[in-house]
């Protein structure tokens, strides 16, 4: 799903996708010209594996997502980390934020019971 920059304002732009199983949902709002704001939740069950003896297990989903969108290049004018993601075409895709989040989810390290009983959890 693509949503123009210039469809948003400064009120809310409601959007839900669900791919897989998951539900990505949350709004949209126009910051200032080249910035838009992205509150959402990614919720539902994942199929994924036990990063110490490669079980199968699921991991169960409700993470909050806050980011910014900008319209082409991000100037951070405070040095300040953030969570931007920059987008030159004019839209905004939320299929590849989605992605983009889920993957960056998946980089952590995930036990399935058995193994976190070993680890001491």
């Amino acid at each position: 799903m693509k949503i123009p920059f210039d469809k948003i304002t400064s009120l809310l732009v409601p959007f839900e996708i669900v791919i897989n199983g998951l539900k990505f949902n949350g709004n949209l709002k126009k910051i200032n010209p080249k910035i838009v704001e992205c509150i959402a939740v990614i919720s539902g069950n994942l199929n994924y594996y036990c990063d110490r003896c490669g079980k199968d297990m699921i991991l169960n989903l409700n993470e909050d997502v806050k980011l910014s969108l900008s319209n082409g290049i991000y100037k951070d004018l405070e040095n300040d980390l953030s969570d931007t993601i920059e987008f030159y075409d004019g839209e905004i895709d939320i299929d590849e934020i989605f992605e983009s989040e889920i993957e960056a989810y998946k980089s952590g390290y995930f036990y399935c019971d058995e193994c976190k009983i070993l680890k001491g959890e």
